[in-house]
């Protein structure tokens, strides 16, 4: 779940190609974008039987054309030439859809959908392999098929009557299907409230798990920025360390990253922090993002501007804009306007119905969009009366991700590990090193019960083995220094001793030092025999950056100079 423009549909589609050309697994992807065309349940049951169908042949065959092929009518498909058999099998289903099909009128359309929903799941009971089920903007399933007559849907049609209160539920019809382990579902949505509603409530109740979906770390939304541009401003050069502080500004968003590259600001540049500035302040107030986010606020205005008192209603979103991913504090709003909270909480609600909030832990959060926070401000500040200031500048936190900068490169690209062979001396090695592929990759601090606590910048969780990685970062000119080194073995010391107190494996570990300024002298003879250490240097930490995606060189701030 996450919201508009955030990436989530390329994220099913690189899913799909990863699926669909690795044979080997098995598992052949049906992805199905559910679109808000009104039709009816007869017309949308052929509609999602031949993309079921196609894209099963097309596995089957490792045929990618027809995968992409919309154009072709079911019937089509039985004179595709196979000698898969699965293939042929799906073809009989073919075969045995259509008799039915065209045999009953639209009477049978919903015991005909029903039965068809375990298509998926009695094609992976009789061959080898499984199928994913994937629709995206499934919420919408809800509100755009109707089970009618053709002539009927046609008359309700003219009259505009076809509003979605008469459509037909179809998410509710996957009870069983979600619950499949031979052909399980992955479900997304853009309406955050509406699709956590549909999947974790009804019938559906209890058969999904749900993961919100976050923008991208700044560093790789400054490594989109500068591919977007090339293809899009080529004109338009800018440094890794402006395209680092343009990313942090929109908060790593793609979508914003995509405006900015693609504005139409005139004087449009990317050459210092005032011209990218300038930019994001033009489309928040007049360009894309503006239209974008003034869009929603119209679809939406049953819910934002529904207050008896509409000054009170605005201050609200107004001071609600100050808690930019992370919970809402009613009571701290309440007090500022002197309100009761219920009265904030009541307008609370109302944002999370219209997707500007979403509900977690029995409390409110904002989603991680300081674009959206600096419309709000713009669209109400002009129109209200004592009101603090409100700062989005992002200026603190760009600070605070420079200090950090290194420590999230090694953790993005500690991440995209998958057991690959790399070149030895990237991590002070001879022979060419194997990278694991990690469980999970953190910020973490250590603490025994009798002993102070250790912050590790980077700690890795190996899969499937009990092995970690603990990395320090130096992100200076300044070579480390043995004493940092030292530091890093005496964390290591607290973790085994709190798996001691907890009973628990204590795991094997690995160091790993990360300096952009290098080593002395002291800190390679210390290190020279050591098997479970690695280290890299600027040159090491930059090839690794770039091997795993990078198109810029790691910056080297100026405030981080020593």
């Amino acid at each position: 779940m996450a919201p508009r423009r955030i990436g989530k549909t390329v994220l099913l589609d690189r899913l799909v190609n990863t699926v669909f050309f690795k044979p080997e697994y098995q598992v052949a992807p049906f992805y199905f974008k559910m679109t808000r065309e009104q039709r009816t349940l007869k017309k949308f049951l052929k509609e999602y039987a031949t993309t079921f169908f196609r894209q099963y042949l097309a596995y089957c065959e490792q045929d990618p054309d027809l995968f992409r092929n919309k154009n072709l009518e079911l019937s089509e498909l039985l004179t595709y030439k196979t000698n898969h058999k699965a293939a042929l099998l799906a073809q009989e289903h073919i075969q045995a859809f259509l008799k039915r099909y065209n045999r009953f009128g639209d009477e049978d359309a919903l015991i005909h959908w029903d039965a068809f929903i375990c298509e998926p799941e009695q094609l992976a009971s009789y061959t080898d392999i499984r199928v994913a089920v994937i629709i995206d903007e499934f919420q919408d399933m809800k509100f755009y098929v109707y089970d009618m007559p053709p002539e009927l849907f046609l008359k309700l049609d003219s009259q505009e009557r076809l509003n979605g209160q008469g459509a037909i539920n179809l998410t509710a019809t996957y009870d069983r299907q979600a619950q499949s382990r031979k052909a399980p579902m992955l479900v997304s949505g853009s309406a955050v409230t509406l699709i956590f509603k549909t999947v974790m409530g009804g019938p559906l109740g209890g058969r999904f798990d749900f993961m919100y979906m976050k923008p991208m770390s700044i560093p790789d939304g400054a490594a989109l920025l500068l591919n977007t541009l090339k293809y899009y401003a080529p004109d338009k050069v800018t440094t890794p360390e402006l395209a680092f502080y343009a990313s942090t500004q929109v908060g790593g968003h793609p979508y914003y990253l995509y405006c900015l590259a693609t504005s139409k600001c005139e004087g449009k540049s990317f050459k210092d922090e005032k011209a990218i500035d300038r930019i994001i302040r033009y489309e928040i107030e007049n360009g894309k993002i503006f239209g974008f986010w003034q869009t929603h606020f119209d679809l939406n205005r049953k819910y934002i501007n529904a207050d008896d008192d509409e000054q009170l209603g605005k201050k609200i979103i107004y001071y609600f804009t100050q808690y930019n991913n992370q919970p809402v504090d009613i009571k701290a709003i309440a007090q500022k306007l002197k309100v009761p909270k219920q009265a904030v909480e009541q307008k609370i609600e109302k944002l999370y119905m219209a997707d500007l909030v979403y509900r977690t832990a029995a409390r409110y959060y904002t989603f991680n969009d300081i674009c959206l926070m600096r419309f709000i401000k713009f669209v109400y500040e002009q129109d209200l009366e004592a009101v603090d200031q409100i700062d989005l500048s992002q200026q603190g936190l760009m600070n605070t991700l420079k200090g950090k900068f290194l420590e999230m490169v090694v953790e993005v690209t500690m991440m995209k590990f998958n057991h690959e062979l790399m070149p030895g001396a990237w991590f002070g090695r001879t022979d060419q090193v194997e990278v694991p592929l990690f469980q999970f990759v953190k910020t973490t601090t250590v603490k025994g019960s009798k002993t102070k606590a250790y912050q590790i910048d980077v700690f890795g969780k190996e899969e499937k083995r009990e092995k970690v990685w603990l990395c320090e970062c130096k992100y200076t000119k300044a070579p480390m220094d043995v004493t940092q080194v030292q530091k890093l073995e005496s964390a290591a010391q607290v973790l085994i001793k709190t798996h001691e107190e907890e009973g628990t494996e204590v795991p094997e570990i690995h160091l790993w030092l990360v300096s952009a300024g290098g080593f002395k002298g002291n800190v390679l003879t210390y290190i020279k025999d050591r098997a479970d250490i690695y280290y890299s240097d600027y040159d090491g930490i930059n090839n690794l950056f770039k091997a795993y995606g990078s198109n810029y060189s790691i910056p080297q701030f100026a405030v981080n100079e020593a």
